[in-house]
């Protein structure tokens, strides 16, 4: 079983992430817009999964989906045997955007082995015009403001629908 903090049990790609992003020295443009939100800033040092430095919020501190690889001895839900579980499922489908491909992203690392799904992963969400790393919802590099090819606008979807709730 191999680890990596950047590869979610659930198969999300920690290294696209707001939070862990923000944590980074080159995040300081996502806290100033969670600033601006209105949002509190404790809470921005999260190192992935599997670190032992998670975001404050619940879904990342007490996630049952980690919590059951961990019970079966899974470094990811793409190892057992009950992909995809129905807590999984429900995860996909609870309208954000960036849980849709998890099945698919675990089934890939599992096929293609951790290290190679998360070079693939570091080069996808990688500003192919300079180089910087960029979140699932940053649409313009804050680097040099290039397009990205992300999610677009962190729009809610109707659950289980696949339709955006606009």
């Amino acid at each position: 079983m191999v680890k990596t903090h950047l590869l979610a049990a659930c198969g999300l790609y920690c290294g696209a992430c707001y939070h862990y992003r923000a944590g980074l020295p080159e995040g300081a443009h996502l806290l100033s817009d969670a600033a601006r939100g209105g949002r509190l800033l404790d809470g921005y040092t999260c190192r992935g999964c599997w670190s032992d430095q998670l975001y404050v919020h619940l879904g990342c501190r007490a996630c049952d989906l980690r919590a059951c690889a961990t019970r079966r001895g899974y470094a990811h839900c793409g190892e057992c045997a009950e992909l995809p579980c129905e807590r999984l499922r429900a995860f996909q489908t609870d309208g954000r955007k960036h849980h849709l491909p998890i099945v698919a992203a675990l089934r890939a690392a599992q096929r293609v082995g951790a290290e190679a799904w998360l070079a693939a992963e570091a080069a996808r969400w990688t500003c192919p015009a300079c180089g910087a790393g960029f979140t699932w919802y940053e649409t313009r590099c804050a680097v040099c403001g290039a397009s990205l090819g992300s999610y677009g606008e962190d729009v809610p979807l109707v659950r289980g629908t696949g339709r955006f709730s606009r």
